[in-house]
C-alpha cells in the first residue's frame, strides 16, 4: 500500500493534535498493560475481531485486508524482533486490556463524531491505532493475529468482545505427518 504515509498524514492533519494525542495515549496505555506478549496479541486479536464484526460486518474483508497491509508496512519499517512465548509470563487479564483498547477507540470515535469529523477520517483513525499496535510485531505475528481474528469472526460460537487466543508456541512448532492442515494457522508470508 504505497499511499499509506500520505493518507495517514492527511488524516492526522484533519483530525488535529488533540485526537492524535488521544490515539498515542491509548496505544501507550495498551502497551503498558502487564501482559505477556502472547496475551497482548490475544487481546489485540479480540479487539480486531470485535471491531470487524461490530462496525464493518458487511465490509469485514476489506477492513481486515487494509489492516493487514498497513500493519505489515509498519512492521517492515520497524523490523521488530518476533515475540517469544514465555514459560512464566506476567499474565494479566486479557479481557481488561481488550476492554481498554475497545473503550478507548470508542471514546476517540465518539468525540470525532461529536465534532463532525468525516466518516473516512474516523475509519482511518481506527485503522491507524490498530495498525500501529500490530505493526510493532514481526510479519509472522501480524499474520497470526489477523488469522485468529478472522477465524473468530467466522466462528458462530464466538461472541463480540470475547477473547481470541493467539498461540506463539503453535507458530514455531514443526509439523507432524498426522497434523490436521485445516486446523493450522498459515505460516509465513509469500
Amino acid at each position: 500500500m504505497t499511499n499509506l504515509s500520505p493518507l495517514l498524514s492527511h488524516t492526522l492533519d484533519a483530525i488535529g493534535p488533540e485526537v492524535e494525542a488521544r490515539m498515542a495515549a491509548l496505544i501507550g496505555d495498551f502497551v503498558d498493560q502487564p501482559l505477556s506478549e502472547e496475551d497482548r496479541l490475544s487481546a489485540l486479536a479480540g479487539a480486531i475481531a470485535t471491531v470487524a464484526t461490530t462496525r464493518y460486518s458487511e465490509h469485514r474483508g476489506v477492513f481486515m485486508a487494509a489492516l493487514r497491509s498497513w500493519a505489515l508496512e509498519i512492521s517492515i519499517t520497524l523490523d521488530p524482533e518476533p515475540p517469544r512465548a514465555t514459560l512464566d509470563p506476567e499474565a494479566g487479564p486479557i479481557a481488561e486490556a481488550q476492554d481498554l483498547l475497545l473503550g478507548g477507540i470508542d471514546i476517540i470515535l465518539r468525540s470525532m463524531l461529536a465534532t463532525g469529523m468525516a466518516k473516512h477520517h474516523r475509519l482511518v483513525t481506527e485503522l491507524a491505532i490498530m495498525a500501529r499496535l500490530l505493526g510493532s510485531y514481526d510479519a509472522g505475528s501480524v499474520h497470526l493475529v489477523l488469522t485468529a481474528a478472522a477465524r473468530a469472526c467466522d466462528d458462530p460460537v464466538w461472541r463480540k468482545g470475547g477473547a481470541v487466543p493467539v498461540s506463539l508456541c503453535e507458530s514455531g512448532m514443526p509439523l507432524s505427518r498426522d497434523a490436521h492442515i485445516a486446523a493450522l494457522a498459515p505460516r509465513g508470508t509469500a
